[in-house]
């Protein structure tokens, strides 16, 4: 006996623009948070190269007398990531650049001084054309190594800069480093107090050490001034869930959320954090400014280790 006909009944337009919509609805779900799980991993990888900028300057405390590497010297011009092969006397066509001492620390270096959010390759106005004068400079040719040296296409150097005050601190140092707060009622370009006595500390937010290397802003003044240093009107980035990274002289890596103004295309705006913002004391009576305008404030090498 032939069995009956059997009708398969397909899906009616009305279904399957549900089914889409129910689908979009997922997908508008869970973009977000996949997006949030990818930024969440860049932070992660971003202290970790903190965590080995860290690791490398306390290797080379220990092989030298339990002080970090400098920070920047202009007499002759020298850094933290490049230096004459001399470093007592200038580049020469005898005495060509080499890299410094932290890239001597440190493994897979170029990619460590490199954020994943940013990859280093926001838009600049400079290059490392050697026949362009910028980089003539004594101070600005040193850079060029960097280029020489690593294949990676970026146009910044560095996401992660030193505090030039921080040259030359002891491992385990004594030294409180702080914050004043009152830059949350300021411009980034004001003037700030060389000094501040311990009756007017309490504006001051303690941080758990010494901070070596700070995430910098690219526009405040990174893209501007890529010399590998922080000081002066330097700010912190945002660009991780409001937060930068740091690392202090004990290795300690610190998510900041540093003050910032309503506007990011001017310092002219109120409440912007600056490095002129950080002060260090020994002994809490007397707070100095730790990283002043470079180079017209040098802060000479293990000035930090007893501020004056």
């Amino acid at each position: 006996m032939a069995q009956p006909a059997r009708h398969h009944r397909g899906f009616t337009l009305i279904e399957l623009l549900v089914v889409i919509a129910i689908i979009a609805i997922l997908v508008s779900l869970l973009l977000p948070a996949l997006a949030s799980a990818r930024e969440s991993g860049r932070a992660l990888k971003c202290s970790v190269n903190f965590k080995s900028i860290g690791t490398g300057f306390t290797m080379y405390a220990n092989d030298c007398k339990d002080q970090i590497w400098e920070a920047g010297f202009n007499n002759p011009f020298r850094f933290w990531y490049a230096q004459p092969t001399a470093p007592n006397f200038p580049l020469s066509a005898t005495n060509p650049a080499r890299l410094g001492p932290a890239f001597e620390y440190l493994s897979i270096v170029d990619r460590v001084f490199e954020c994943p959010t940013t990859k280093r390759r926001a838009q600049t106005t400079f290059t490392a054309n050697p026949n362009d004068p910028y980089w003539q400079t004594p101070q600005n040719s040193l850079q060029i190594i960097l280029w020489q040296e690593f294949l990676s296409e970026r146009s910044l150097n560095f996401d992660y800069t030193m505090v030039t005050g921080a040259a030359g601190a002891q491992l385990g140092s004594v030294v409180s480093a702080a914050w004043d707060t009152r830059c949350r009622t300021r411009s980034g370009t004001a003037g700030r107090p060389t000094t501040i006595q311990q009756n007017q500390a309490q504006t001051l937010k303690r941080f758990r050490g010494i901070p070596v290397y700070m995430e910098e802003d690219i526009d405040w003044h990174n893209r501007a001034s890529p010399d590998g240093l922080w000081s002066n009107w330097d700010q912190v980035t945002k660009r991780h869930s409001g937060k930068g990274h740091m690392v202090t002289i004990a290795g300690d890596v610190e998510a900041f959320d540093a003050p910032k103004g309503t506007s990011d295309s001017t310092q002219g705006d109120i409440g912007d954090f600056v490095a002129n913002d950080v002060y260090v004391s020994r002994d809490s009576r007397t707070w100095y400014i730790l990283a002043p305008s470079w180079p017209g404030t040098l802060r000479p090498y293990g000035w930090v280790n007893s501020p004056r």
